[in-house]
């Protein structure tokens, strides 16, 4: 069954096919050896390694990668969206409509630029740091893009302002701050101790500007299935 001269990456990529693309990190520990077989003393640590490290993975939600290239294609296109039910990752895929691509890229832009634009009538800045120049200013989905439907990706209670460095943060690829429904800011022991100290902002501080009235459901999903605690 083992495919020779596969590195884990390789591997890795194979089993995520198998899987429409996608797959948690139990699923590829648990199937990789379709492809090749596991060595060394800790086998699934190198495999967390890979995922985490390998530039053709990326993050979707905790615990739960898929390929780069199929997940661009999802976003770019507008193809369906992943959400979640009884903690497992599903892939909606979008009904088949005759229009080109860009077509769809043009609608998919036009909805993104409504979401900031909304944001920005509403919010005015970002709550952490008080920035607003919008030119700095990032809309950020609670819920990400990738994982709402058309309705959620559009409603502005499905995002924040943020500058650049709590947008990144706050990103479904990285998950490293969220926020709890009393507006306190949690922020992952993933982060070194060094940058945590850097930021401007500590474990559990109260961020009084931070809105939350319409989101505490979006900030919820958040926490579950995007912040890395």
């Amino acid at each position: 069954m083992y495919k020779e001269n596969l590195t884990y990456s390789e591997a890795i990529e194979m089993v995520m096919k198998d899987n429409g693309g996608f797959a948690s990190l139990k699923y590829i520990y648990e199937n990789i050896e379709k492809y090749r077989k596991k060595t060394g003393k800790t086998p699934d640590n190198t495999i967390q390694e890979r995922v985490q490290r390998d530039n053709r993975f990326t993050r979707i939600a905790s615990g739960v990668y898929g390929l780069t290239e199929f997940l661009e294609n999802i976003e770019e296109n507008d193809l369906g969206f992943f959400t979640v039910k009884e903690n497992n990752i599903i892939f909606k895929k979008k009904k088949q409509i005759d229009i080109t691509e860009k077509v769809v890229k043009q609608k998919v832009r036009i909805g993104q630029n409504k979401f900031r634009s909304d944001l920005l009538k509403l919010l005015k800045k970002c709550p952490i740091t008080q920035i607003d120049e919008k030119k700095l200013l990032v809309a950020s989905h609670i819920k990400p893009w990738l994982h709402s439907n058309n309705k959620e990706r559009l409603n502005p209670n499905n995002g924040f302002l943020l500058s650049p460095l709590y947008d990144k943060l706050f990103d479904k690829d990285i998950g490293l701050i969220t926020f709890t429904s009393k507006k306190e800011i949690l922020i992952s022991k993933r982060l070194s101790n060094e940058n945590r100290a850097r930021l401007s902002v500590k474990n559990g501080d109260y961020i009084s500007d931070l809105p939350i009235d319409g989101r505490e459901e979006f900030l919820e999903y958040h926490r579950k299935y995007i912040f890395q605690g």
